[in-house]
């Protein structure tokens, strides 16, 4: 039996980043980062209105009635300027004049309208530095708006957009085949005769690939037979980037994913599909390596719950070094609301739901038991050194 971290640290070896290319902002969403954005300029570019109202300069103030002299819209090109005993109406956005050092809201002197008093009167002397944005009050040009690595998400690309920056340089979306082996699988939504199951795998595999920022580009079912598996093979591995199997991975009469991946030759032995027991429950047999056009495949069990583990310890890990990424899971620890009796020396992982007071329930978590995924939360960790967690006792959790 391989460890966890040998296994994973062999796919991780294996795997190498995919080549960078540049990008239009508006097509970035869901793909990596592979270079820092910085601002071009400081943000805010010039001191701007916080709020609609009045500007006005406080040196030499005086209590009583000011001119408004001019109007400053957002958008506003010409550089303005006013003095003592003068008030600018200026818009929410829009450049503070030069001498202004106050803005007074418009609701002191009268209710919103489109038509702006020629005057004011003051009855109060007003607080120097109100509802003004100061220029870099957000980031100043040259810093760091979004890091390599980052996975971009709608926040980072309006962040990005506001820099002025209307491309970037991301990591290739992977290409990934997916192929589901065993003679009972079904399309889901397919009536089911006696020994059938739908196809739970593809799915899983595609959404979490594709919850990355991959793309799932084969979708394909292989009956227990090695000719169908090498063949179907031989016709994706030249135009992906990595290739996933569900089912299998054992050492079993019917596990043709063994026997076919096993039998490829390659003149570098490191680089080989290897099979064995990994100590992880559930999910222990596994097989990685390289085809023989050079392409990572995983090949995992074929129990759901089994398949969902591997996904998020090993396939995840792999998937983000391509992307550039991390390849490490982000971890905290929980409370368990009940007792875990856990295996010895081995990796236990426990579907669970965790609460808002990082509370967990842990869920049943047989392989097979598929319907219990969409209870859960996460995954609780135990490692191989620990006998068990008593109730109340923490636990590491992975959220999904």
């Amino acid at each position: 039996m391989i460890t966890q971290e040998e296994h994973l640290s062999r796919i991780l070896h294996l795997i190498s980043p995919l080549r960078v290319t540049e990008v239009p902002l508006n097509e970035a969403l869901g793909q990596t980062l592979a270079a820092n954005v910085t601002a071009s300029v400081d943000l805010p570019p010039w001191d701007s209105a916080a709020m609609d109202g009045y500007a006005i300069s406080l040196q030499d103030f005086t209590l009583g009635t000011l001119p408004v002299t001019k109007t400053i819209a957002a958008g506003h090109r010409q550089k303005e300027k006013i003095g003592p005993g003068e008030a600018a109406a200026i818009m929410t956005g829009a450049p503070v004049p030069e001498g202004a050092d106050t803005i007074v809201p418009l609701e002191f002197f009268h209710e919103p309208t489109q038509d702006l008093p020629t005057e004011i009167t003051f009855d109060h002397v007003p607080e120097a530095n109100r509802h003004i944005r100061k220029r870099a009050d957000d980031t100043t040009a040259g810093s760091i708006v979004a890091a390599a690595g980052t996975f971009l998400r709608p926040n980072h690309i309006g962040a990005i957009a506001a820099t002025g920056t209307a491309s970037v340089y991301t990591a290739r979306q992977p290409r990934v085949a997916i192929i589901s082996t065993g003679d009972e699988l079904v399309s889901p939504g397919t009536p089911l005769e006696h020994g059938q199951i739908p196809d739970s795998n593809a799915p899983l595999v595609a959404a979490t690939l594709e919850s990355l920022g991959a793309e799932a580009t084969h979708q394909v079912r292989v009956r227990d037979s090695a000719a169908s598996l090498e063949h179907t093979i031989a016709q994706v591995e030249h135009s992906v980037d990595a290739i996933i199997l569900t089912g299998g991975a054992s050492v079993g009469a019917h596990d043709i994913s063994n026997y076919v991946l096993s039998a490829w030759q390659h003149e570098d032995p490191e680089q080989a599909i290897r099979f064995g027991e990994v100590n992880i429950r559930p999910g222990k047999p596994q097989g990685f390596g390289l085809s023989p056009a050079g392409t990572p495949v995983w090949s995992l069990p074929g129990n759901p719950v089994a398949v969902f583990v591997s996904l998020q310890i090993f396939v995840i890990p792999g998937i983000k070094k391509m992307q550039r990424q991390a390849p490490h899971p982000r971890t905290h620890h929980v409370v368990t609301t009940k007792e875990l009796r856990t295996p010895k020396d081995l990796h236990y992982y426990m579907l669970a739901t965790v609460d808002d007071n990082d509370r967990a329930t842990p869920l049943p978590s047989n392989s097979h038991l598929a319907a219990k995924m969409a209870q859960a939360t996460g995954l609780l960790h135990v490692p191989p050194n620990v006998d068990g967690v008593p109730a109340e006792g923490t636990v590491e959790y992975i959220p999904l």
